[in-house]
């Protein structure tokens, strides 16, 4: 699959503006069209998408819509080649990740073991989200290992490189099923389930829509976007079992009662929240 890739600057930031919180944003309204990886250097932020899902008049829009009175965005464009993403994330990008005072460390094959680390998810990187440097998946990570998942039957919506359904199986989860809309991410997840030694039970490209006839289930992880998590809350009601949790990352601490409101109308009541730098993981429960 081609990439383009995008690098975004913010211009007339007023004094005292955070561009992380800024970037942070960016990224979030990106990722509603087809941006499935970004990074922040320096002051920039660089965003890939597959180039057959650019729409040009959307990202403007994006660009337009931003909460911050003032700032503009310049951006340039790239056509990325075929590269060896190995050599350039372990260059660039990816280095080994502990978490949990030492409970969990997230690496690539070409990172050396660490003995002293309980349990080690390796991931392939490869134009797919989820390395568990985003507070996103690092607050999911952290719930994962706090909570007891031994014999759940687990759903991964948008589960991007695979790296929280394959935590849950190594915690003694039951059974995975793990869906997302982008080949790269479906190819990338069949190999790190592969590099961890986990079975994956249903491995689907594919929304919500991939949902039809399956489950139940008793864990639901959706590290989405608010506007997908809102669209589709329903159909993942639908797939949990009576008392099953629901854990939703992918979106700020301002846009939590807009999801509790949603959940409510659907049967599934708030358990608790959880946020690092504005960004937020919400627990709901099914019953």
């Amino acid at each position: 699959m081609q990439y383009t890739g995008y690098t975004f600057r913010a211009t007339n930031a007023a004094e005292g503006v955070d561009l992380e919180v800024v970037y942070d944003l960016l990224a979030a309204s990106l990722g509603e069209l087809g941006f499935d990886s970004f990074e922040v250097e320096g002051n920039s932020l660089k965003a890939y998408i597959p180039t057959e899902l650019i729409d040009e008049s959307s990202i403007a829009t994006a660009l337009e819509e931003q909460p911050w009175q003032g700032i503009r965005f310049d951006y340039e464009m790239e056509i990325i080649p075929e590269v060896n993403w190995n050599e350039e994330w372990e260059k660039h990008y990816f280095q080994p990740i502990v978490l949990g005072d030492n409970l969990c460390m997230i690496r690539a094959p070409f990172h050396a073991s660490d003995p002293s680390i309980r349990t080690e998810v390796i991931i392939q990187p490869k134009m797919a989200f989820g390395t568990g440097n985003h507070e996103t998946t690092s607050l999911i990570i952290a719930y994962l290992l706090e909570h007891d998942i031994e014999g759940l039957r687990v759903l991964d919506m948008g589960c991007g490189t695979g790296i929280l359904g394959i935590l849950a199986l190594k915690q003694g989860a039951r059974s995975l099923t793990v869906i997302d809309i982008d080949e790269w991410a479906y190819q990338n997840v069949l190999e790190n389930a592969n590099l961890n030694a986990v079975h994956i039970d249903e491995a689907l490209q594919g929304d919500a829509t991939s949902l039809e006839g399956r489950g139940p289930y008793d864990l639901v992880l959706a590290n989405i976007t608010r506007n997908i998590l809102l669209q589709d809350l329903p159909a993942y009601a639908e797939v949990m079992a009576s008392g099953a949790r629901i854990i939703l990352s992918g979106f700020y601490e301002e846009d939590v009662p807009l999801l509790i409101e949603r959940g409510r109308t659907l049967g599934l009541s708030f358990v608790s929240q959880t946020s690092r730098n504005r960004w937020t993981l919400l627990e709901l429960c099914k019953g």
